[in-house]
Order: C-alpha cells, then structure tokens, then sequence
C-alpha cells in the first residue's frame, strides 16, 4: 500500500472560492445523498472534491451510506452492519427506483480521476478500528490506491489504524459541533494532517492553533455565501456544502476570471462525428491541440426481446444531427475545414437504393440472430474465412442483413449498408458507399482485392447487385450540413471505428501494439510485411485512399464472459461500476477480461516492444487499470485523451484536408504510475 500524502498540497493565495468548495454527499438537495445520481450531479457541476460517508456491511465491505440504517433512502430499517451487501444492495431507493446504495468500491469507480475525494469513515458498534482499516485499504487497493484521497473519521482510534497501517495516506479528524474534545489537540494526537470542524466552531484562534500544528482546516456544512467568504478570510482551506451549483454561482463574482470564455483555439478545426453503440458523439479537433470541444448523446436502441438488439435508423440520425449542433455551439462563428465520421462497423440496415429511406431496423452487432446462419456455412467456413481474411461471426454484416431480410418482403433494389455510412449518406446527401473498413465487416469483401466477393455472397445467399458501392478511406463524400454555413462542411474520411483509435493512438503509419478497451477489448498493431497473422486474428485494412492501401490492421479480441459467473444485485449501468462491484463481491469475471487483454496485447509485441498505450473506456475504470497492470509484464502507457478514435478520425481528415498535424498521439501519452500516484 503506497497512499500518498502529497496530495495535500496547499491553495495559491489567489485561488477563487468556487475551487474551494466540496460537494457534501453529492448534491443531496437536488439527488439522495451518497447515491449515484447524487455524485454524478456534482461531477457535472464541476465539483472540486467530493465528500462521502462509508460504513461497514455485515459481510466485510463498506457501503456508502450516513445513517447506521438505510431507512431514509431505501425503506430499510436493519442496521447496514446486519445486513450482507447483497442485501444492502438489493433494495431500490425510494426516491430513484430504478437506482440503489452503492459499494464504496463503486464510488471510486464513479468518482476517482475526476475528482478530489474525502471518504468519511464511519465506526459501527462490533467493528474494531482493524478491521474498519482493513476493508477500507483493500477496497483502495482494489482501485489503484489512488492519490487525490483523504480519508476522515470523527473517531482517533480508526485514524491512528490508518495511519500505522497506510503512513502515506492523507486523513484528516471531524470535529462534530458538541463533541467536547479540542479539535486542534485530538487531531494532534490522532497524527492527522487535517481537521474538519462544525463551522459553528472555527474561529481565528482555532484556525492559527491548527496551522501551527502543521494541520489544515476544513469547515462543514457551509451553505450561505457570507459564512463561505468568512471562513476563507479565516484561512480555511475548503468548504463542504450541499448545494455546490448555488454556492458556487453566488461566490462567482468574487472571482475575477469568471467571464473569461473558454474558445477553440485559433487556427483550422476538423469535425468529426462517432457513432457507438452506446453513445452517439461529435468533437471539433485542433491539429495540434487534440479534441477542443465535444458533444455526445445516448445512441437509441430498441430490445424487442431476448437476444435482439435494434436501432432505429431515423432515430441515430437525429442523434447525429443533434450532437453536431451541440458541438457547433461550442464553436460559434468557426466553421470546420472539413470532416470525418466513424463508428461501430457491423450494425446494419436494408435502404431503398434510390432515397436511402430504410426499409429495416438495423440489426446491432450484439444481436443473436444470425448465430444458425454461420453454424450453416458448416465445412465451407474455413474457406470462405481465407477469402475474407475473417472469421465467420454472427456480428459480422453479412449475416445480421441476411437475418433481417428472413420472412420480410423487400424491393429489389434494396441495399444492404452498414448503419454508420447509410447516417454519413444521409447526413451529406450523397449515396452510401462503404470504405474497405466497413466493408470487411461484412464477411462479404475480397480482403486481397478489396472488392465485394461473389463466392462470399452466394454462400450466404446475398445478390451482389445489393451490396453499395465502395469508395476509399479518404475520400470527398459531399457535404454535412453545419450551422450558419450555407455550404457545409465536406466530408472527405470515413473510417471504422477501430481503425480510428489505432491512427489516434500510434499514427497513420504505426507499428506499435496497443489497445482500445471499451465495450469489448482490441489489441491491435499493423501487420510487419510478409507476416502470417495469428489464426484467430482479424484482419483488415487500416485505411485506404484512391492510389494507396494503407497496411493492414491486425486485431485480437477479448470480451468480457460472464460464463458461471454470480448475478449482480440490481445490475450498474456502466462498466467502470460493474468491474469495482464484481471485484468487491468476489468475481472473476474482471480478473478473466484483464487477463485476456494482457495476454492479447502481448502476443502482439515484438521483442522491442516495451510499452502498450491504452485508451477507451478502460482510462474511466480505476479497477480494471489495476487489474491489467498486474497481469501485464509490459509497461502500460495512457492516452492523456480517452476518445482516441475521435482523434483519429481528426488525423485521418486532416491528411485528406492537407492540413499539419502535430498533436501527439493519444493527445498525449503519460507511463501508469505506481500505485498512490494516480493515473495522471
């Protein structure tokens, strides 16, 4: 265990009084206090720090929670000590049904690297200051030890367990407002490196007793600006609150800096649009400052039963159009010079040739209804896979399209497309032509010729003539519409969506290993001339351009299985939360998938390789970092930008736009500390 106390650094003298403020549980008058929602709310409201309370469960665990029951919030009136946390966690909230109590490991997850965080320990009678150390220090353990932590508690003798047991983790005394004891000499003797104090108790004399004591002063619950601007003419360092967003704007105009506008940087930006499963995204890119501004939506999807994922295609068009004007928002009176779109490469629709209306949903990727239809392909699989340079799979487009063409009736000019360049089709009213990226997602492209095979086809059953015409990687694709620009912006890169975080992360031209976890996880690198790819690799081009074929990328993949795995009490919603819950509760399943992945990066390492830059999801997962750190023998290296397949599509529109780049790649690469540092 290597918590440091660094992090402790003091404020510059002119550091506004909005930077000082923590949210207290969250923004418990607008969310439950302690709760998911509550923390996202203060996240979203830029919350310098955030302060939350943990107790301890009856099954070695800590539960968010202030109260010694959850009455207040789920209904139950045992005690959290006499409960396991699959009890705890089993109960909806009242206010939030559809949400629930939270692990400590689970707070982490929401909140580290985005926050600074004060983690008030709370004592249960039965539960010694050992024990309430111990579950405390694995579950940082469990998330990297992370640096921007101080841990405080009303009780010396759990302070004092810290601090023999973690010297190196920041802590700190609550002083309650009728707890008899000094402040100043209990947090002495409790060797604590700050007090927190009722407010109704600081005053100047408090406040230079503890600074000559070494110790920093914090104040709770501050609520009125006056008593904020009071205590901080005292020398109080922060100030906890429970409504950070009214505080904050009331104090703003003592901060002189407030109207300065946060703009893109001068010069050319390039559009770029990413269009998930999940999320729907759109960013303005810098060629040499990265992503400057953002946008994103939820991508809309339909589950019309077990096993089938649909999207509506009219609906992530909407999607595309909304996060566009969100993002030109950012950027008013600036025109992109040109643009680029990626995404997800398998989904799929059938559209009507001539107007692209769509005739189908389109089938996600994720959906399980193509799986007879690669078992049928039987002893032609391995030749058709040598055709491809793929390996048959129910997500590959092929089959999703001949999945969705069973029992309904569709013209005979019907296309088969994949959804993310039918959207760009739609978007710059041009006809929708694949790349070879999306194209190979097909398990209908000839991967020698780059051209629709009729031997793929006729395997499964799909006329030619109902496969789009391909265009380049590079390539003009007309214009999309864009705010206040009677031309629009032209669309000159379409790109799937792996291929893009490659090019963000090691270049157009790169050899290096890497790997983009999200959803699933690639370990991908450029194939070295004249390699036999791994067997189970999959192969596709990187980019391609009118005159030039870029080399081609070779991708392992590893999913997360859940095979007999337990099921979650109230399953999360996101994954960073469902790997801290599956560690805390015991489940392999996060060890299994950060196994996997360290095993995939490494087999595609050469012997000069020392190094493998991540980024995706995995940068927001303190948990899953943790994890593959351990199983990795090579150093891991992050993306200081998480969305490296929107900069990479931004680096692929630039080359076409003949624009300098000279943005790093991942917007920047930074070595995963050591433990207690954190991960920046």
């Amino acid at each position: 265990m290597t918590l440091l106390r660094g992090n402790l650094a003091p404020f510059p003298p002119d550091a506004p009084l909005a930077a000082r403020l923590v949210a207290h549980r969250g923004i418990p008058v607008r969310h439950p206090e302690n709760t998911a929602p509550s923390f996202r709310a203060a996240l979203a409201a830029g919350a310098p720090a955030v302060e939350l309370d943990a107790r301890p469960t009856g099954d070695g665990l800590l539960v968010v929670l202030h109260d010694p029951d959850p009455a207040r919030l789920t209904g139950e009136t045992r005690g959290a000590a006499e409960l396991t946390a699959r009890e705890l966690l089993g109960r909806p909230l009242l206010e939030v049904p559809g949400e629930r109590l939270l692990l400590l490991d689970e707070a982490l997850a929401i909140l580290v690297g985005r926050t600074f965080l004060d983690i008030e320990l709370k004592r249960s009678p039965g539960v010694p200051p050992a024990d309430l150390a111990t579950r405390l220090l694995a579950a940082l353990e469990r998330a990297r030890s992370p640096r921007e932590v101080v841990v405080t508690s009303d009780d010396p003798d759990v302070l004092r367990e810290l601090r023999a047991r973690a010297p190196r983790l920041a802590t700190g005394f609550v002083a309650r407002s009728r707890d008899p004891r000094d402040p100043v000499t209990t947090a002495v003797d409790a060797a604590v490196d700050l007090v927190v104090v009722n407010q109704v108790r600081l005053d100047d004399e408090l406040v230079d007793r503890a600074r000559a004591r070494g110790l920093r002063a914090w104040a709770y619950t501050v609520n009125d600006p006056d008593d904020a601007r009071r205590l901080a003419e005292l020398g109080v360092e922060r100030l906890v609150t429970d409504d950070l967003p009214r505080l904050r704007e009331a104090l703003s105009g003592d901060d002189p800096r407030r109207d300065e506008a946060v703009e893109p940087p001068p010069g050319d930006l390039l559009l770029v649009l990413d269009l998930g499963s999940s999320t729907t995204k759109a960013a303005l890119v810098h060629p040499a400052a990265g992503i400057v501004a953002r946008a994103a939506t939820p991508t809309p999807v339909v589950r019309p039963g077990p096993g089938r994922v649909e999207h509506d295609p009219e609906a992530v068009l909407a999607a595309a159009r909304d996060v566009i004007r969100q993002v030109a928002e950012r950027a008013p009176g600036r025109t992109p010079r040109a643009a680029a779109v990626t995404g997800q490469r398998s989904t799929c629709l059938w559209a009507a040739r001539r107007d692209l209306a769509p005739l189908t949903p389109a089938l996600s990727w994720q959906d399980h209804r193509a799986e007879p239809l690669v078992r049928e392909l039987g002893g032609r699989a391995e030749e058709l896979a040598a055709i491809a340079n793929l390996p048959p799979a129910p997500a590959w487009s092929g089959f999703l399209g001949k999945a969705l063409r069973a029992g309904i009736p569709l013209p005979k000019d019907a296309l088969l497309v994949p959804l993310v360049p039918w959207v760009a089709a739609r978007l710059a009213g041009e006809e929708a032509a694949p790349d070879p990226t999306f194209a190979n997602r097909t398990f209908l492209l000839d991967a020698e010729r780059l051209a629709w095979s009729p031997d793929l086809a006729e395997a499964l059953g799909l006329p030619v003539d109902a496969l789009p015409s391909l265009r380049p990687t590079l390539a003009g694709r007309g214009w999309i519409p864009w705010p206040g620009e009677p031309g629009g912006v032209p669309l000159v890169a379409l790109v799937g969506d792996q291929q893009a975080a490659y090019v963000g992360l090691a270049g157009p031209a790169g050899t290096k290993p890497v790997l983009n976890v999200g959803t699933a996880g690639f370990a991908m690198r450029t194939r070295r001339r004249g390699e036999r790819p791994p067997a189970d690799a999959r192969v596709a081009p990187l980019w391609t351009t009118g005159t030039r074929r870029g080399p081609d990328l070779l991708e392992l993949v590893v999913h997360e299985d859940p095979g007999e795995g337990p099921a979650l009490p109230r399953e999360p919603v996101d994954a960073a939360r469902d790997t801290a819950l599956r560690l805390a509760l015991g489940d392999t399943l996060p060890a299994r998938f950060a196994e996997g992945l360290a095993r995939a990066a490494r087999r595609l390492a050469g012997p000069r390789d020392l190094s493998v830059p991540v980024a995706g999801g995995i940068l927001a997962s303190p948990h899953l970092l943790a994890l593959l750190e351990a199983f990795l023998d090579l150093q891991v290296v992050l993306a200081r930008e998480q969305e490296v397949t929107l900069l990479g599509a931004g680096r692929l529109a630039a080359v076409t736009a003949k624009l300098p780049w000279s943005c790093p790649p991942g917007g920047g690469l930074s070595i995963l500390a050591p433990p207690g540092t954190g991960p920046r």
